[in-house]
């Protein structure tokens, strides 16, 4: 942990990365490990994620929330997905979008929420990123590794899905 405590300059954010850490770490690993199917790739992820963490642990406000939670789901899933690439790619594999990412019960609540637990896992993060948490395409390519450009694509290729979705239930945008 004192490595993603260096990360942070504010004694106060060290506090709440502390806690976030002792909160959170099984969860992820459990996230990561069920992508991944294997414990030391999936102790890197999570590695990978919590460094992400500590860099923007000044934009987490509360430890308990669903927003928080959301995001760190995020940040690991997309750490332990880009794994999976690098070590599918030495295997001269593609990576299915459908079948990587958790799997989740839809709430049930709304035509949205069915939709968007529909949604391929990385249109979903980064939907999750930019409307639910308010990062900007900037950040999110900050966040996720990407270009600028990459992410632009990214939500308008989500939003897109997005509305494919919610027209198949007899919603119109």
């Amino acid at each position: 942990m004192l490595i993603y405590l260096q990360l942070i300059d504010d004694p106060s954010d060290r506090s709440k990365f502390e806690r976030l850490y002792l909160q959170y770490r099984n969860y992820m690993f459990v996230i990561a490990n069920n992508i991944l199917k294997n414990e030391y790739d999936a102790e890197d992820a999570v590695h990978q994620a919590f460094i992400s963490i500590a860099k923007n642990i000044h934009k987490i406000s509360e430890l308990d929330c669903t927003k928080t939670k959301s995001y760190i789901v995020t940040i690991v899933e997309h750490c332990a997905i880009d794994i999976y690439r690098v070590k599918k790619r030495k295997l001269i594999e593609e990576l299915d979008e459908q079948v990587i990412g958790i799997e989740f019960e839809a709430p049930r609540t709304s035509a949205l929420a069915d939709a968007m637990a529909k949604l391929p896992a990385r249109y979903r993060h980064v939907i999750l990123l930019k409307y639910d948490s308010g990062y900007s395409n900037q950040e999110i390519a900050k966040i996720l590794g990407l270009s600028y450009e990459g992410v632009h694509s990214l939500v308008q290729r989500a939003k897109k899905k997005l509305a494919e979705l919610l027209e198949e239930e007899g919603i119109t945008i």
